[in-house]
C-alpha cells in the first residue's frame, strides 16, 4: 500500500485522492466534492452530478506580444513567486508520491464521449428547458437558501440568520472577458462597485468569534488589494488576513493546464483567508496548494471536508454568490439553485458509490 491508498484508507471523504502527510498538497475529485456536499458528513452520496469531459492536455495559450501595462508592485511581485513556488513544491511532491488516478469516472454531458465513465441510469425523462425548471429542484438536508441578490434579501438575512463558523464567498470580479448579465449581480463593471456590492454583506455581524472567512480572487492585483490592504474589505469585515489556498487546475494526467511560466494567465486560482480579529486562534493556516481537474464553467471545488481541519466538529457554513447548495449550510446568491436543478443529476441505482 502507498502513501496515497494509506492516506484514503483513513480518509472519510472519498473527493480527497491524495494528501500529503503535513496536509500542504491535496488532490480534489470536484464533481465528488459536490456530490459529498450534498450530503451530511458521514452519509454516502445519492446522486452524482453530469460533468464536463476531463482535460487531457495542457491548453495553448499563445502569449500576446504586447508590454503588461499594469504597473506590478514589489510586493505583488513577491506574492506570484511564493505562489509558483508553492504549486512547483506541490506538484512534484504530488507527482513523486500518488501513484492513483488524477480525477474519478465522471457522468458525462449528453454532448460527451462517456469513454471510460460510469454508466449510470437517468431517473428523470429528457424534456425542453421548460420542463426542466418546472421540476422542483434538489434540496439538501438542513440545507437553507435565499434567492436573489445581496440587496433584495439583505434584511431577510440580517433577520433570521445564525452565526456562521465559516463564510465561503466567490464575488463577481471585473473581467472582460465574461459578459454581464440583465437584472442580476452578474459581473461587477470595476473594482469600485466590487467594493460597494461587498460592504452590503453583513459578514462581521454574523461571523463566531474564532470563524474564518474565505473569499475566492483572481489572479489580479487590484483584487488582493482590495480585500487585505489597509481600509480594505477585510478591515471593514474586522477581520485579520491569516493565509491562502491555491488551487491548482490540472489534466488528467497531473500537469497543469497552463504551463506555470506562462505570462497573461495562470493556471490557478487563489483562496483569501481571513479570521475575526480578536479571536483565540492566533496562528496563521497554512497554505494548501489543492491540485484538481476542472469540471464545467464556474464550478469550483466544494471545500467542506478540508475545514473541518481548521473548525469545530458539525462547523456551520455559509456559502455567498453560490450557485449551488450545501447540506447542513445557508447558502446565498441569484442563482442558488442553479446546480440544484434535476437535469443536472442522475441517481445512483442503489450501486456504490
Amino acid at each position: 500500500m502507498n502513501m496515497s491508498e494509506a492516506i484514503q484508507e483513513h480518509e472519510s471523504s472519498y473527493c480527497i485522492l491524495f494528501k500529503s502527510p503535513d496536509k500542504s498538497v491535496i488532490l480534489i475529485d470536484i464533481p465528488r466534492s459536490i456530490e459529498e456536499a450534498q450530503v451530511l458528513p458521514g452519509e454516502s452520496i445519492k446522486r452524482r452530478v453530469i460533468s464536463s469531459k476531463p482535460i487531457e492536455t495542457p491548453w495553448k495559450t499563445p502569449e500576446s506580444k504586447k508590454e503588461p501595462t499594469q504597473f506590478t508592485s514589489s510586493s505583488v511581485a513577491i506574492t506570484e513567486l511564493m505562489t509558483l513556488e508553492s504549486v512547483k513544491s506541490a506538484l512534484q511532491q504530488a507527482k513523486h508520491s500518488h501513484g492513483g488516478p488524477w480525477c474519478l469516472p465522471r457522468v458525462l454531458g449528453d454532448t460527451e464521449n462517456p469513454g471510460n465513465d460510469v454508466s449510470l441510469k437517468r431517473k428523470q425523462t429528457s424534456g425542453s428547458e421548460t420542463a426542466h425548471v418546472a421540476a422542483k429542484p434538489l434540496i439538501p438536508d438542513q440545507s437553507h437558501y435565499l434567492s436573489g441578490t445581496i440587496g433584495s434579501k439583505r434584511d431577510e438575512f440580517l433577520s433570521g440568520a445564525p452565526l456562521f463558523d465559516l463564510i465561503v464567498l466567490d464575488p463577481p470580479w471585473p473581467s472582460r472577458s465574461v459578459k454581464r448579465k440583465q437584472n442580476s449581480y452578474g459581473i461587477a463593471y470595476d473594482m469600485q462597485e466590487a467594493r460597494n456590492l461587498l460592504s452590503q454583506i453583513p459578514v462581521a455581524s454574523h461571523l463566531k468569534p474564532d470563524g474564518i472567512v474565505a473569499v475566492w480572487v483572481t489572479n489580479k492585483a487590484s483584487v488582493t488589494d482590495l480585500l487585505t490592504s489597509p481600509g480594505g474589505i477585510f478591515s471593514e469585515w474586522d477581520l485579520e488576513f491569516v493565509g491562502e489556498w491555491i488551487w491548482l487546475k490540472i489534466t488528467s494526467s497531473g500537469d497543469p493546464i497552463i504551463d506555470l511560466e506562462a505570462r497573461w494567465r495562470k493556471p490557478w486560482e487563489r483562496l483569501l483567508l481571513g479570521r475575526k480579529r480578536g479571536g483565540t486562534s492566533k496562528s496563521p493556516i497554512l497554505t494548501k496548494v489543492i491540485m484538481g481537474v476542472p469540471d464545467i464553467h464556474s464550478r469550483k471545488p466544494n471545500l467542506r471536508s478540508l475545514f473541518q481541519d481548521l473548525l469545530p466538529e458539525n462547523y456551520g457554513g455559509l456559502e455567498v454568490f453560490a450557485r449551488n447548495l450545501t447540506a447542513g449550510w445557508w447558502s446565498w446568491g441569484n442563482e442558488v439553485l442553479h446546480f440544484q436543478q434535476r437535469h443536472h443529476w442522475v441517481e445512483i441505482d442503489g450501486k456504490e458509490q
